[in-house]
């Protein structure tokens, strides 16, 4: 698939997510937020394929897969000489897939106006959704040198809030747990600082960076370890949280 032009970003897609469970360093207290990010990747892919290709070109890309040779070296094509019970097992298991009750055209058109309707609502496409969010993040990590001097204007802090709180709650809306929360830590601690309720220190802007690389990390699907991060930003959650709630 990687050959194949259209077939190029949804087949490393589909690499990522088999690297991720073939690696054997799955994390299966986080497993739920990683099926919703590989889901959402899949779907961003998945969409853009659709939108370019007809079925009478899909057949034809199809019909490349025969022609492109060596294109996966982990195939042993001698398998199915040694092994006739497996494409046996696939035929029958083909067989009973296509015995299937098909999708109506009232399921495919309902299924159309949720996700328009989802799109309106969110004010913007899946693939816009990981621009939207690291979009902030270059200039939020700068910013940051300020705020440990309590170097700024009103103005842009109270811009970087606003900026947060839409995407936490952007995400939320999504699905994604874990990079909501890592907005609603780091928006929340800016404002404790904008009021003057918690001082600026190295500490207190270390954990707000760790939020900012939390989040680039699972939406750019970084396959690095952020545990550290992760319980940098969370405790510091808990500390904002406390502040939040004695106000």
């Amino acid at each position: 698939m990687k050959k194949i032009t259209e077939l190029s970003k949804f087949g490393i897609k589909l690499g990522e997510i088999f690297s991720f469970i073939d690696s054997g360093k799955i994390d299966f207290s986080k497993i739920s937020d990683k099926f919703k990010e590989h889901s959402h990747f899949l779907v961003k892919e998945l969409s853009f394929l659709l939108d370019i290709v007809t079925p009478s070109v899909m057949k034809k890309i199809l019909n490349q897969f025969s022609e492109i040779k060596g294109n996966s070296p982990d195939i042993d094509l001698t398998q199915r000489e040694k092994k006739p019970e497996i494409v046996i097992e696939v035929k029958k298991e083909l067989k009973e897939e296509n015995n299937l009750p098909k999708r109506s055209k009232a399921d495919e058109l309902k299924e159309a106006l949720i996700f328009e309707e989802l799109n309106k609502e969110l004010g913007l496409s899946f693939e816009n959704y990981e621009d939207k969010i690291l979009k902030p993040i270059k200039s939020l990590d700068t910013f940051l040198e300020k705020v440990v001097r309590f170097d700024f204007k009103e103005y842009e802090i109270n811009s970087y809030i606003t900026q947060m709180k839409e995407n936490a709650e952007l995400s939320d809306k999504l699905g994604f747990e874990i990079i909501s929360n890592m907005h609603n830590i780091f928006y929340k601690g800016l404002e404790l600082v904008r009021d003057k309720k918690m001082t600026p220190s190295i500490n207190l802007i270390e954990s707000l960076r760790a939020c900012l690389i939390v989040i680039v990390a699972i939406v750019r699907g970084k396959e690095v370890d952020i545990n550290n991060y992760l319980n940098i930003a969370e405790t510091f959650g808990y500390k904002v949280n406390s502040f939040k709630k004695g106000t």
